[in-house]
């Protein structure tokens, strides 16, 4: 039991970190927007090195994980039905030339009959002061192109299904977005924008309810590792997400701790 706690242990620390654990190399996260896909197995893989992998089961439409840093190089990201044999053939693949000090989201997007897997390039350079950035991703199939206005203003206009829209520099601070789908009533998304802050506004359609979420990527020029979700709106509520490198590790240090303790006999003191 101890062996294989350890050994455990040993595996997850040879995995990525977090960006502040790491120095040089790239950021890279992975989302699945495709409204009618069902959940896949997304492997990340790299011919620099055959032994390493990244790999994240079961993920489901509307899901995004929070960055990791990895070493600046060539990688192919591909996507298996949820279970697969993950030596078969993947339903789709990109490749990702990372660059040092860059932030990538890999994204499968659109419907399956025509699903592309697309690598984005995002922008967590610092805004100019008291300002944020700010983009969206359509993901809701029948909205048509979407307007995201703030006061009457618009900020981001006419943003495709499947087709990330430019990044947009607004004011910071406590304000609502209204979004107008072409095909669709208009919703809320009451948002808390940080100054030097970068946003992806994420908008999802499920049984044929609009949700839409503001994410925020980075701050100050670094991204956010754990990938907070800061406001939403339909039943999403703010929240944090620890790291999922950290909590695994946790555990296993507590389940070793507690093998170890049970394994010791008493000693009574004289």
């Amino acid at each position: 039991m101890i062996r294989t706690v350890l050994c455990a242990a040993l595996v997850l620390l040879a995995a990525p970190l977090p960006a502040h654990a790491t120095a040089g190399g790239c950021y890279l996260r992975l989302a699945h927007l495709s409204p009618d896909t069902p959940a896949v197995d997304v492997t990340v893989t790299t011919f620099g090195r055959p032994d390493w992998s990244i790999k994240l089961n079961g993920v489901a439409y509307g899901d995004m994980s929070g960055y990791q840093r990895i070493e600046a190089g060539t990688y192919t990201i591909s996507m298996r039905p949820a279970g697969a044999d993950p030596a078969s053939k993947p339903v789709i693949s990109a490749s990702l030339e990372g660059a040092d000090g860059q932030a990538y989201t890999v994204a499968g997007l659109g419907k399956f009959a025509a699903l592309s897997l697309k690598v984005l390039n995002d922008d967590i350079s610092l805004p100019p002061t008291g300002q944020a950035r700010m983009r969206a991703i359509n993901a809701a199939p029948t909205t048509g192109a979407m307007d995201i206005t703030r006061d009457g203003s618009p900020v981001i206009t006419n943003a495709a299904f499947a087709d990330p829209s430019p990044y947009q520099t607004l004011a910071a601070g406590t304000t609502t977005l209204k979004l107008t789908p072409k095909q669709a009533a208009p919703t809320e998304l009451p948002v808390n924008l940080d100054a030097g802050a970068v946003y992806t506004v994420l908008v999802l359609e499920r049984n044929g309810t609009l949700t839409a979420v503001a994410r925020q990527d980075a701050k100050g020029a670094e991204v956010v590792p754990s990938g907070p979700i800061e406001a939403g709106y339909g039943g999403t509520a703010p929240q944090n997400t620890t790291p999922w490198t950290l909590i695994l590790l946790t555990t296993l240090t507590a389940a070793a701790a507690l093998t170890l303790r049970r394994k010791t006999p008493y000693r009574t003191t004289p």
